[in-house]
């Protein structure tokens, strides 16, 4: 069995980058959602956590070589119900993340379901066959799982 031991330090910082005001700033954002970047030989994959988002309120974007992903969730707490405790965040939610330069930004492809967004970014030099090949800007359409 594999297992890795985290130092305090590390869970120290871990749970900071959780609090919003130690990640990126993004105007105008009420939430950050969490994020796991990861990396192989072939891509990046950024995997991030957007329970009861609909993806008609999903934007995933490149801008000066940054990775945008914003949209907006739902206030679920309107009416007459009576709040014992809320911690689930809602509203509109943005982050940034610097591409890596070995990133091409525009063969990245977007899947979302089971309320978790994929973006994977292949590197260039890749042996992974691109998706269709196109000039247009990279705005990116999200594609769902079902």
């Amino acid at each position: 069995m594999n297992t890795t031991t985290i130092s305090p330090q590390d869970r120290l910082l871990t749970q900071l980058a959780t609090i919003p005001a130690c990640q990126t700033p993004v105007d105008g954002a009420d939430w950050f959602p969490p994020v796991d970047i990861l990396e192989d030989g072939e891509e990046y994959l950024f995997k991030i956590d957007l329970p009861e988002v609909n993806p008609d309120n999903l934007r995933v974007s490149v801008e000066e070589d940054d990775l945008v992903i914003s949209g907006e969730r739902a206030n679920p707490w309107q009416g007459e119900r009576k709040f014992l405790r809320v911690e689930r965040p809602h509203g509109y939610f943005a982050r940034r993340f610097p591409l890596p330069e070995d990133a091409s930004p525009r063969e990245i492809t977007t899947l979302f379901a089971d309320g978790v967004l994929e973006v994977r970014a292949r590197k260039a030099g890749s042996r992974i066959p691109p998706s269709a090949p196109t000039n247009a800007p990279p705005k990116l359409r999200l594609r769902s799982s079902s």
